[in-house]
């Protein structure tokens, strides 16, 4: 009786166990918080998750971080699937947008601003969107067509100032 009391208790150890550290390691993707937390450098949090690097700017006391990432890949991160705030139009674009803006003065994540960008392809066709506070950032979605440069422009409306910031990705 007691060897089972004790292999009933190393089970219920190892599944509390196993639930805290999957839980950690979970991308902060959580789609409806109310109080988003702001990554430290170098944190899980911080983005980077696309293929290539996240960009930042600062400017008039707002610094805005800039992300492109495959649709696929932004999908499989946890908390996606079946997120009511990803609809089926967005999720038919192949590169999901992702940008976050940080008060510099307290360092809290901004998740009351208007954000809009104007995609400029490499031959020079113009696409437009907003995008829509996501759990942790705003996020939109486009599908580059051609490889090359691709500028882009966003356009943040917050404590009645616009910004605009103008960052580059490129498609390979």
């Amino acid at each position: 009786m007691g060897r089972k009391c004790v292999l009933f208790l190393l089970f219920g150890f190892l599944v509390i166990l196993f639930a805290s550290r999957v839980t950690m390691a979970q991308h902060k993707h959580d789609h409806g918080s109310s109080s988003p937390s702001v990554p430290q450098k170098g944190s899980p949090d911080e983005m980077h998750m696309g293929t290539q690097p996240a960009q930042a700017t600062t400017m008039e006391g707002l610094k805005i971080t800039f992300e492109v990432m495959d649709m696929s890949q932004h999908m499989s991160m946890p908390g996606m699937k079946g997120s009511p705030q990803h609809d089926a139009s967005a999720h038919s674009m192949s590169h999901a947008i992702m940008v976050k803006v940080q008060d510099t003065a307290s360092k809290e994540i901004i998740s009351d601003a208007r954000v809009s960008f104007t995609i400029f392809s490499p031959s020079g066709e113009k696409e437009t969107g907003t995008l829509e506070w996501s759990g942790d950032h705003y996020g939109g979605s486009f599908s580059p067509k051609e490889k090359g440069a691709y500028q882009v422009q966003l356009t943040v409306e917050s404590g009645g100032m616009n910004r605009e910031a103008k960052f580059t990705y490129e498609k390979k």
